[in-house]
Protein backbone atom coordinates (compact mmCIF):
# COMPACT_ATOMS: atom_id res chain seq x y z
CA UNK A 1 0.00 0.00 0.00
CA UNK A 2 3.07 2.55 0.99
CA UNK A 3 3.81 1.88 -2.58
CA UNK A 4 1.37 2.59 -4.37
CA UNK A 5 1.19 5.78 -2.38
CA UNK A 6 4.29 6.96 -3.04
CA UNK A 7 3.54 6.07 -6.69
CA UNK A 8 0.37 8.20 -7.12
CA UNK A 9 2.92 11.17 -5.59
CA UNK A 10 5.34 10.33 -7.63
CA UNK A 11 3.20 10.18 -11.21
CA UNK A 12 1.49 13.54 -9.83
CA UNK A 13 2.91 15.55 -6.95
CA UNK A 14 0.35 18.31 -7.36
CA UNK A 15 -2.74 16.10 -5.84
CA UNK A 16 -4.05 16.74 -2.32
CA UNK A 17 -4.45 13.95 0.85
CA UNK A 18 -7.69 13.54 -0.36
CA UNK A 19 -7.27 13.19 -3.73
CA UNK A 20 -4.85 10.66 -2.94
CA UNK A 21 -6.99 8.84 -0.24
CA UNK A 22 -10.28 9.09 -2.68
CA UNK A 23 -7.61 7.63 -5.66
CA UNK A 24 -6.63 4.52 -2.86
CA UNK A 25 -10.43 3.61 -2.86
CA UNK A 26 -11.66 3.71 -5.89
CA UNK A 27 -8.44 1.69 -7.30
CA UNK A 28 -7.74 -0.86 -4.48
CA UNK A 29 -10.65 -0.74 -1.83
CA UNK A 30 -8.24 0.39 1.06
CA UNK A 31 -9.51 3.16 2.46
CA UNK A 32 -7.61 5.74 4.55
CA UNK A 33 -8.09 9.03 6.02
CA UNK A 34 -6.32 12.01 4.94
CA UNK A 35 -3.90 12.18 8.42
CA UNK A 36 -3.18 8.55 7.79
CA UNK A 37 -1.94 9.17 3.93
CA UNK A 38 -0.27 12.23 5.61
CA UNK A 39 1.57 10.10 8.10
CA UNK A 40 2.53 7.25 5.23
CA UNK A 41 4.26 10.29 3.25
CA UNK A 42 5.43 12.04 5.83
CA UNK A 43 7.33 8.82 7.09
CA UNK A 44 9.15 8.43 3.12
CA UNK A 45 10.50 11.98 2.88
CA UNK A 46 7.55 13.27 1.36
CA UNK A 47 6.63 16.43 2.00
CA UNK A 48 4.63 19.66 0.48
CA UNK A 49 6.84 22.38 -1.26
CA UNK A 50 6.82 25.45 -3.67
CA UNK A 51 5.87 24.00 -7.28
CA UNK A 52 8.63 24.96 -9.67
CA UNK A 53 7.31 24.47 -13.12
CA UNK A 54 9.57 22.95 -15.49
CA UNK A 55 8.88 23.15 -19.00
CA UNK A 56 8.66 20.22 -21.42
CA UNK A 57 11.33 20.51 -23.43
CA UNK A 58 13.71 21.13 -20.74
CA UNK A 59 15.16 17.76 -20.81
CA UNK A 60 15.02 16.74 -24.25
CA UNK A 61 17.19 15.12 -26.01
CA UNK A 62 18.44 18.26 -28.35
CA UNK A 63 18.78 20.31 -24.95
CA UNK A 64 20.83 17.57 -23.31
CA UNK A 65 23.11 17.54 -26.37
CA UNK A 66 23.50 20.88 -26.34
CA UNK A 67 24.34 21.16 -23.01
CA UNK A 68 27.01 18.57 -22.68
CA UNK A 69 28.64 20.81 -25.55
CA UNK A 70 28.22 23.71 -23.78
CA UNK A 71 30.11 22.22 -20.41
CA UNK A 72 32.88 20.53 -22.43
CA UNK A 73 33.99 24.07 -24.11
CA UNK A 74 33.59 25.33 -20.30
CA UNK A 75 36.11 22.92 -19.01
CA UNK A 76 37.97 23.58 -22.25
CA UNK A 77 38.28 27.17 -21.99
CA UNK A 78 38.87 26.94 -17.94
CA UNK A 79 41.68 24.54 -18.46
CA UNK A 80 43.28 26.81 -20.83
CA UNK A 81 43.26 29.51 -18.34
CA UNK A 82 41.06 31.81 -19.75
CA UNK A 83 38.40 33.52 -17.63
CA UNK A 84 34.82 33.30 -18.09
CA UNK A 85 32.63 36.13 -17.55
CA UNK A 86 28.85 35.09 -16.51
CA UNK A 87 26.29 37.44 -18.07
CA UNK A 88 22.65 37.77 -17.19
CA UNK A 89 20.26 40.37 -16.36
CA UNK A 90 17.57 40.64 -13.69
CA UNK A 91 14.41 42.57 -12.89
CA UNK A 92 13.23 44.33 -9.86
CA UNK A 93 9.92 45.81 -8.30
CA UNK A 94 8.07 47.16 -5.29
CA UNK A 95 6.78 43.40 -5.11
CA UNK A 96 10.17 42.18 -4.28
CA UNK A 97 9.72 40.80 -0.67
CA UNK A 98 9.75 37.89 1.84
CA UNK A 99 7.15 35.55 0.61
CA UNK A 100 6.95 33.81 4.57
CA UNK A 101 6.47 35.41 7.90
CA UNK A 102 5.64 34.35 11.28
CA UNK A 103 1.99 34.94 13.48
CA UNK A 104 0.30 33.34 16.30
CA UNK A 105 -1.28 29.77 15.01
CA UNK A 106 -4.69 29.91 13.17
CA UNK A 107 -3.98 33.40 12.57
CA UNK A 108 -3.00 35.18 9.19
CA UNK A 109 0.00 36.64 8.17
CA UNK A 110 -0.29 39.89 6.53
CA UNK A 111 1.79 43.43 6.32
CA UNK A 112 0.85 46.47 4.52
CA UNK A 113 2.57 46.37 0.63
CA UNK A 114 2.12 49.10 -1.93
CA UNK A 115 -0.95 48.94 -4.13
CA UNK A 116 0.89 48.78 -7.06
CA UNK A 117 4.62 47.10 -8.02
CA UNK A 118 5.42 49.99 -9.98
CA UNK A 119 7.84 50.11 -13.12
CA UNK A 120 10.87 47.82 -13.25
CA UNK A 121 14.65 47.87 -12.94
CA UNK A 122 16.81 46.12 -15.04
CA UNK A 123 20.02 45.17 -13.25
CA UNK A 124 22.66 43.59 -15.98
CA UNK A 125 25.82 42.27 -14.84
CA UNK A 126 29.14 39.82 -15.18
CA UNK A 127 30.75 37.86 -13.04
CA UNK A 128 34.15 35.78 -13.12
CA UNK A 129 35.05 33.36 -10.53
CA UNK A 130 37.04 36.40 -8.81
CA UNK A 131 34.03 39.03 -8.60
CA UNK A 132 31.57 40.99 -9.99
CA UNK A 133 33.43 42.53 -13.16
CA UNK A 134 31.04 45.10 -14.19
CA UNK A 135 27.07 45.97 -13.08
CA UNK A 136 24.39 48.67 -14.54
CA UNK A 137 20.91 49.52 -13.53
CA UNK A 138 18.79 50.76 -15.86
CA UNK A 139 14.81 51.86 -15.94
CA UNK A 140 12.88 51.49 -19.27
CA UNK A 141 13.39 48.68 -22.01
CA UNK A 142 16.48 46.57 -22.06
CA UNK A 143 16.83 45.78 -26.23
CA UNK A 144 19.46 44.03 -27.85
CA UNK A 145 20.61 47.04 -29.12
CA UNK A 146 21.06 48.31 -25.57
CA UNK A 147 22.69 44.89 -24.18
CA UNK A 148 25.37 44.64 -27.10
CA UNK A 149 26.66 48.43 -25.81
CA UNK A 150 26.25 47.17 -22.20
CA UNK A 151 28.85 43.98 -23.32
CA UNK A 152 30.73 46.50 -24.79
CA UNK A 153 31.35 48.94 -21.73
CA UNK A 154 31.61 45.32 -19.89
CA UNK A 155 34.53 43.62 -21.47
CA UNK A 156 36.64 47.69 -21.90
CA UNK A 157 36.11 46.81 -17.81
CA UNK A 158 37.52 43.64 -17.81
CA UNK A 159 41.12 43.58 -16.93
CA UNK A 160 42.21 40.33 -18.97
CA UNK A 161 42.91 40.45 -23.00
CA UNK A 162 40.10 39.72 -25.63
CA UNK A 163 41.71 36.72 -26.58
CA UNK A 164 41.96 35.12 -22.91
CA UNK A 165 37.87 36.22 -22.56
CA UNK A 166 35.23 33.72 -23.03
CA UNK A 167 31.41 35.67 -22.51
CA UNK A 168 28.51 33.01 -21.40
CA UNK A 169 24.66 34.32 -21.97
CA UNK A 170 21.54 32.49 -22.43
CA UNK A 171 19.50 32.54 -25.26
CA UNK A 172 17.13 35.76 -24.41
CA UNK A 173 16.03 37.83 -26.97
CA UNK A 174 17.84 40.84 -25.80
CA UNK A 175 21.29 38.94 -26.09
CA UNK A 176 20.55 38.08 -29.85
CA UNK A 177 23.42 39.92 -31.52
CA UNK A 178 26.16 39.45 -28.92
CA UNK A 179 28.26 37.05 -31.60
CA UNK A 180 28.66 40.21 -33.77
CA UNK A 181 30.66 41.92 -30.76
CA UNK A 182 33.81 38.86 -31.50
CA UNK A 183 34.37 40.56 -35.08
CA UNK A 184 34.67 44.28 -34.00
CA UNK A 185 38.60 44.96 -33.85
CA UNK A 186 38.36 46.62 -30.55
CA UNK A 187 37.47 43.29 -29.21
CA UNK A 188 38.81 40.78 -31.49
CA UNK A 189 39.82 37.29 -29.56
CA UNK A 190 36.71 37.44 -27.13
CA UNK A 191 34.10 34.38 -27.49
CA UNK A 192 31.01 34.27 -27.40
CA UNK A 193 29.29 30.88 -25.76
CA UNK A 194 25.60 30.39 -25.66
CA UNK A 195 24.18 28.27 -22.61
CA UNK A 196 21.63 25.38 -23.51
CA UNK A 197 17.54 26.15 -23.34
CA UNK A 198 16.40 25.59 -19.88
CA UNK A 199 19.89 25.95 -18.39
CA UNK A 200 19.96 28.68 -15.60
CA UNK A 201 21.24 26.08 -13.21
CA UNK A 202 24.84 26.34 -15.41
CA UNK A 203 24.91 30.33 -14.88
CA UNK A 204 26.62 31.08 -11.49
CA UNK A 205 25.46 34.59 -11.51
CA UNK A 206 21.97 33.65 -10.83
CA UNK A 207 22.59 32.85 -7.39
CA UNK A 208 24.17 36.05 -7.29
CA UNK A 209 21.03 37.64 -7.88
CA UNK A 210 19.28 35.74 -5.08
CA UNK A 211 22.16 37.36 -2.85
CA UNK A 212 21.26 40.44 -4.03
CA UNK A 213 17.67 40.46 -3.80
CA UNK A 214 17.87 38.82 -0.59
CA UNK A 215 19.54 42.08 0.75
CA UNK A 216 16.95 43.88 -0.79
CA UNK A 217 14.17 42.45 1.10
CA UNK A 218 15.97 43.07 3.82
CA UNK A 219 16.19 46.53 3.37
CA UNK A 220 12.73 47.03 2.09
CA UNK A 221 11.01 45.28 4.52
CA UNK A 222 13.03 47.60 7.04
CA UNK A 223 12.41 51.11 4.89
CA UNK A 224 8.70 50.47 4.05
CA UNK A 225 7.53 53.56 5.60
CA UNK A 226 10.37 55.75 3.46
CA UNK A 227 8.61 53.66 0.18
CA UNK A 228 5.57 55.61 1.34
CA UNK A 229 6.08 58.78 2.19
CA UNK A 230 6.94 60.72 -1.73
CA UNK A 231 9.70 63.36 -1.19
CA UNK A 232 8.80 67.15 -2.09
CA UNK A 233 9.25 68.16 -5.22
CA UNK A 234 9.10 64.53 -7.37
CA UNK A 235 6.16 62.85 -8.56
CA UNK A 236 5.45 59.44 -6.55
CA UNK A 237 6.47 57.22 -9.41
CA UNK A 238 9.63 59.16 -9.26
CA UNK A 239 10.52 58.77 -5.67
CA UNK A 240 9.43 54.84 -5.49
CA UNK A 241 12.16 54.93 -8.38
CA UNK A 242 14.63 56.40 -6.64
CA UNK A 243 13.62 54.41 -3.61
CA UNK A 244 14.37 50.80 -6.01
CA UNK A 245 17.80 52.90 -7.02
CA UNK A 246 19.29 52.92 -3.45
CA UNK A 247 18.01 49.50 -2.63
CA UNK A 248 19.98 48.18 -5.40
CA UNK A 249 23.39 50.19 -5.08
CA UNK A 250 23.33 49.29 -1.25
CA UNK A 251 22.86 45.83 -2.04
CA UNK A 252 24.77 45.00 -4.92
CA UNK A 253 28.26 44.74 -2.36
CA UNK A 254 26.58 41.41 -1.20
CA UNK A 255 27.56 40.06 -4.04
CA UNK A 256 31.44 40.01 -3.24
CA UNK A 257 34.27 38.00 -5.02
CA UNK A 258 33.63 34.95 -2.17
CA UNK A 259 29.95 34.63 -3.26
CA UNK A 260 31.23 34.36 -6.77
CA UNK A 261 33.56 31.87 -6.58
CA UNK A 262 30.85 30.04 -4.24
CA UNK A 263 28.55 30.40 -6.87
CA UNK A 264 31.00 29.36 -9.57
CA UNK A 265 32.09 26.29 -8.05
CA UNK A 266 28.84 25.20 -6.88
CA UNK A 267 27.34 25.05 -10.66
CA UNK A 268 30.46 22.60 -11.79
CA UNK A 269 28.84 20.06 -9.77
CA UNK A 270 26.13 19.91 -12.30
CA UNK A 271 28.77 19.15 -15.37
CA UNK A 272 29.15 15.49 -14.84
CA UNK A 273 25.25 14.93 -14.94
CA UNK A 274 24.84 17.05 -18.18
CA UNK A 275 28.17 15.35 -19.68
CA UNK A 276 26.26 12.08 -19.23
CA UNK A 277 23.20 13.35 -20.75
CA UNK A 278 21.38 13.33 -17.63
CA UNK A 279 18.29 15.50 -16.65
CA UNK A 280 18.29 18.87 -15.41
CA UNK A 281 16.66 19.96 -12.47
CA UNK A 282 15.95 23.48 -11.94
CA UNK A 283 15.97 25.68 -8.71
CA UNK A 284 19.24 23.07 -7.47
Amino acid sequence: MIDTLVGYVEASPQLTLKEIANKLREETGVQLSTNTVHKHLSGHMYTVKKVLPEPVTMNSATNKDRRATFVRKVMEATGAGKTILYMDETNVNLFLRRSEGRSRRGQRCCVKVATGKGDNIHVIGAISQTGMVYWERRRGSFRKEDCCEWLRRALRHCPEPMENVVVVCDNARAHTDLEAIQAEPEFEGVQVLRTAPYSAPLNPIEECWSAMKAAMKNSMTASFQEMMTPETGISQTEHRLRYLERNIDAAMPRITPITCMHACNHVQRHFAGCLALMDLAMGV
